[in-house]
């Protein structure tokens, strides 16, 4: 099976078509965001499983992760086309692991089947969102929009706060440029906190649609610890959120990070699902 770094354009509508088909059979997209941006090219590896020349499974691995994702077309499966995909990235890859999102009886069955077993859980949690006030920032912070001038603060703070994070905390320049370039983009979304140091936190939220709204990015600067910084920006973009119409939103987080996990259940939200990772 071929390696592609880069996709033609024709491959990446094909690849886009086969993500849509299994969202509709499974109601779970099997290729997040990130996956999703580097189709367009980036640092990635591609590998397609065709019948007939139609694309009908495809994998990546993105090396800054060391992750990978795979899926197959709802027709198209238990044919061997999953297996061969997994085979490729472990071929081409150490350490090979694959994200299972939304982790369904069919994706547990099949990392069974090659030997994996879960390493790492993210949560997806979501709560209602009624109309609230914006809150009121203790003395000596201020909260703002993004401007493009705090491009290299934010990318420290965001550097700091998820140092240990193993997506997040590579967050870069180019990534950021990439998400300014999708329809979503909104400066006012993403809200800094300041004090007299500068940055110091930001709360980056994300609108879906008219209804559904994300808390996209959340982090506080480590030098801000035990201020309460976190509640401060969650609270404020919610509220940013619900002014704008959405009356449900969305999150991630690692299954493993106990505070911000209880941060968030104090706010309301709920566990939904819970996306893995399996490796051997």
């Amino acid at each position: 099976m071929d390696t592609w770094t880069t996709l033609t354009p024709a491959q990446r509508d094909a690849v886009l078509a086969l993500a849509d088909a299994a969202q509709a059979a499974d109601a779970v997209a099997p290729l997040n965001e990130e996956a999703r941006l580097l189709l367009r090219g980036g640092d990635a590896l591609h590998w397609l499983a065709t019948d007939a020349d139609a694309v009908v499974g495809y994998a990546t691995w993105q090396p800054a992760h060391a992750t990978g994702q795979l899926v197959v077309d709802p027709g198209h499966r238990r044919r061997g086309y999953g297996a061969a995909l997994w085979a490729a990235l472990a071929a081409a890859t150490e350490e090979t692991s694959v994200w299972a999102f939304g982790d369904l009886p069919a994706a547990r069955a099949f990392a069974a089947a090659l030997g994996l077993s879960p390493a790492r859980g993210l949560h997806i949690m979501e709560r209602a969102l009624t109309a609230s006030e914006a809150p009121t920032p203790p003395e000596g912070v201020t909260l703002r929009a993004f401007t493009d001038a705090d491009a290299g603060a934010f990318l420290a703070v965001n550097a700091a706060a998820f140092a240990s994070h193993p997506e997040q905390g590579h967050f870069s320049a180019a990534d950021l440029a990439a998400r300014q370039a999708e329809a979503w983009w909104d400066p006012a979304g993403l809200i800094l906190a300041e004090d007299a140091g500068g940055v110091v936190g930001f709360h980056w939220t994300k609108r879906h649609d008219e209804t559904t709204g994300e808390v996209y990015v959340l982090g506080v600067h480590p030098r801000a610890a035990g201020r309460k910084l976190g509640a401060l920006l969650l609270d404020a973009g919610l509220a940013r959120l619900a002014a704008g119409g959405n009356t449900r939103v969305i999150l991630y987080v690692d299954a493993g990070n106990a505070p911000a996990v209880a941060l968030y259940e104090r706010s309301g939200f709920t566990i939904v699902h819970t996306d893995t990772l399996y490796r051997p």
